[in-house]
C-alpha cells in the first residue's frame, strides 16, 4: 500500500511540475533546426541539454568545443553556459581561451544571421565568478534565454533579458525545458 501511495504521489507531483514551465516569451520566439549545441565554460551541463534536445526531437549536433568554422549548415545555435574548472582542464583550455572561443562562435553566428539560444541548467551550482564570466557573455548575446529558476534567484538572467530586450523562459525543473524547446522549434 505504501508503494502504491508513493507511486501515486510521484505521478501527481509530476503532473503539477509539468504545469510549472513558464513560457514567458516562447510563443513569440521561434527557431529552426538543424541546431548546433555547444558549451561555454565546459561544464557537464551541455550533456543534459543534449538529452533534452533529443527528447524534443531536434535535429542537432553536439560540439563541446565548437569553432566558428562549424557555424555552417545550421539554422540555430544553442550555447549552454556555466563554468567548470574540471571541464576546462579536461578540454585543455583556460577560461580566457574558452571565452575567446565562445565570442568567436557568437560573432560568426550573428554574422550569418543564425539565432542564438542561451541555456543555463546548472542552477545555483553554476553561478559564481567563473560561471558568470561565461553566463554574462552568452546571455547578453542571445536572441532568447532559457534558464532553470534556481540559477536565476537573484534575477541575473532576468535583468540581462530586460536590459537587452531578450525573451526569457524560466522553469523550476530541467526536464520541462523539453516543452519549451518543442514550442520554440515547432515540434509539438
Amino acid at each position: 500500500m505504501k508503494q502504491f501511495l508513493a507511486i501515486l504521489l510521484i505521478v501527481f507531483m509530476s503532473n503539477i511540475l509539468f504545469l510549472d514551465a513558464q513560457s514567458n516569451d516562447t510563443d513569440k520566439f521561434h527557431a529552426e533546426d538543424p541546431v548546433l549545441i555547444t558549451s561555454s565554460g565546459q561544464s557537464s551541463d551541455v550533456l543534459m541539454v543534449k538529452i533534452l534536445a533529443k527528447k524534443s526531437s531536434l535535429n542537432y549536433k553536439l560540439e563541446k568545443l565548437a569553432t566558428p568554422e562549424m557555424i555552417k549548415d545550421i539554422k540555430s545555435l544553442i550555447i549552454v553556459s556555466g563554468g567548470s574548472t574540471k571541464g576546462l582542464g579536461a578540454a585543455k583550455i583556460d577560461k580566457e581561451e574558452e571565452y575567446a572561443r565562445t565570442e568567436k562562435v557568437i560573432n560568426k553566428a550573428k554574422e550569418k544571421g543564425i539565432k542564438i539560444i542561451a541555456i543555463h541548467v546548472g542552477g545555483k551550482s553554476r553561478r559564481g565568478a567563473l560561471s558568470d564570466y561565461f553566463n554574462k557573455l552568452v546571455a547578453e548575446n542571445a536572441d532568447h534565454i532559457i534558464v532553470v529558476s534556481s540559477g536565476n534567484e537573484d534575477g541575473f538572467f532576468t535583468n540581462i533579458a530586460k536590459e537587452k530586450g531578450i525573451g526569457i523562459d524560466s522553469t523550476e525543473k530541467i526536464v520541462l525545458i523539453t516543452d519549451i524547446l518543442k514550442r520554440i522549434y515547432n515540434k509539438e
